[in-house]
C-alpha cells in the first residue's frame, strides 16, 4: 500500500476520494461522514490547520483521514494533532463521538498501520489525540505501542426492540419505567412533533438554541450556541442531512408552549442524541428531559429505527432510559521529548501543590 498526503488547498481532491470510499463502505458513521466533515471544514478549516492522509492499493484508494492541528494552550504545551473534527477555538468544539477509521473492511490493519506510518514521519508533533472513537478503532491505531494515555466514557443506549412494539419503555426495569411514567403524567397532556420540512427545522432549532441558552445561563454558564461557528455548523448540517432522512429534530408542546426540544443524528438504525434544549420549571418534579426523550424513543421506534444512543457522558437521566452502553474511548499518544519532560514536570509540581493545600 502507498501512502499519501493531501493538504487543506486540496480539499476537492479529498472530498472527491471521501465521498467514494463512503460509497463502498456499509457503515461509515453519520461523523465519518463528508456532510458532517465537509460541514466541519467550511465552518471551522480556517482556525483549524489540517491535511489529509489517504492509503491506496493497485490505484484504488482504501481509505482516509482528516488530521487537524488543534492550537497549544500555553507555551508550554508541546504541538498535538488530532484525527477527525477536533481541535476547533475554545468554547465551539463540536465533541466529535463513535469516531472511526473511513476504511474498507478488509483493509482496516493495512490502513492504520500506514495512518501511524505516516503520522509518525512528522517530528513536529509530541502528542497525537483519538477523540471519542469507538474502542476496536482506538486500538487498531494505538495497538502495542508505548506512552498511551486513555479514558473510556459510557455511551448509554436504549434497545428500541427489546420492549413492547407501541411502548418502548417495557423494556426497562419497573423501577426505572414507574419514574419515567411518572414524570410523562405530571407533565400532562403533550403535543408532539418529529419536525418534516426545512422551514420547521430551522423553527426548531431556532427554539433548541433559544431554551438550551436559557437552561444554561440560569446555571452561569453560556451552553454550546454561545459559538457563532458552532451554531452555524449545525444550521448547515441540519439543512444538509434532514432532508435525506440523517438527522432528526424533536418538539414537544405544552398548553400551545414548547417546552422541549431534541435533536439527533441518524446512523444507520441508530439515533444519535446530539442536544437538546428544554423549558425549566421552577417545580423540579416535572422532568422535562425524561419525558421528552421517552416520547421521541418512542417515534424512532415507530419509523424502524433499532436503537437510541445517547452519547457520552453517562448521567442519571440516560441510565433511566437505556438497556445498555458502549464504551468509546479518548486518548493520547505522547512522544517523548524535552517540551513533554517539562510540561509533565510543571504538572507534577502543580498536582504537589494542589495536594498540599488541601492538607
Amino acid at each position: 500500500m502507498k501512502t499519501h498526503v493531501l493538504t487543506a488547498a486540496q480539499r476537492v481532491e479529498a472530498e472527491s476520494i471521501w465521498i467514494g470510499l463512503e460509497a463502498e463502505i456499509a457503515d461509515p458513521g453519520i461523523m465519518c461522514s463528508w456532510d458532517w466533515t465537509g460541514t466541519w471544514l467550511a465552518h471551522y478549516g480556517d482556525a483549524v490547520p489540517h491535511r489529509f492522509v489517504f492509503v491506496e492499493s493497485d490505484g484504488a484508494p482504501r481509505g482516509i483521514a482528516l488530521v487537524t492541528e488543534p492550537a497549544s494552550l500555553g507555551r508550554l504545551r508541546p504541538p498535538t494533532i488530532a484525527l477527525g473534527t477536533a481541535g476547533e477555538p475554545p468554547g465551539s468544539s463540536v465533541f466529535v463521538e463513535r469516531n472511526r477509521l473511513l476504511v474498507r473492511p478488509e483493509d482496516r490493519h493495512a490502513f492504520a498501520a500506514g495512518l501511524m506510518t505516516e503520522l509518525e514521519r512528522d517530528g513536529r508533533w509530541h502528542r497525537l489525540r483519538f477523540d471519542g472513537m469507538r474502542l476496536a478503532d482506538a486500538q487498531l491505531l494505538f495497538d502495542g505501542r508505548v506512552g498511551v494515555r486513555q479514558r473510556t466514557d459510557e455511551s448509554p443506549i436504549a434497545d428500541l426492540l427489546a420492549g413492547d412494539e407501541h411502548d418502548v419503555l417495557t423494556a426497562l426495569p419497573a423501577s426505572k419505567r414507574q419514574r419515567v411514567r411518572r414524570a410523562l403524567r405530571r407533565l400532562g397532556a403533550l403535543d408532539a412533533q418529529w419536525v418534516q420540512t426545512p422551514a420547521e427545522a430551522d423553527s426548531a432549532l431556532t427554539e433548541l438554541i433559544a431554551l438550551h441558552t436559557a437552561r444554561w445561563r440560569a446555571e452561569g454558564q453560556s451552553g454550546a450556541f454561545a459559538s457563532s461557528r458552532f451554531t452555524a455548523f449545525h444550521r448547515e448540517l441540519v439543512a444538509r442531512l434532514l432532508p435525506a432522512g440523517r438527522a432528526a429534530l424533536y418538539r414537544v408542546r405544552r398548553d400551545g408552549e414548547t417546552i422541549g426540544c431534541l435533536y439527533g443524528l441518524i446512523e444507520g438504525r441508530r439515533m444519535l442524541f446530539y442536544q437538546g434544549g428544554l423549558r425549566r420549571f421552577e417545580d423540579n418534579r416535572l422532568r422535562v428531559g425524561i419525558a421528552a426523550h421517552a416520547l421521541f424513543m418512542q417515534a424512532c421506534r415507530d419509523r424502524g429505527l433499532a436503537e437510541y444512543d445517547f452519547l457520552a457522558p453517562a448521567a442519571r437521566y440516560k441510565s433511566d432510559l437505556s438497556t445498555s452502553s458502549e464504551k468509546l474511548v479518548w486518548a493520547e499518544l505522547e512522544r517523548p521529548g524535552v517540551r513533554l519532560r517539562l510540561e509533565q514536570a510543571v504538572r507534577k509540581v502543580r498536582r504537589r501543590q494542589e495536594t498540599e493545600s488541601l492538607g
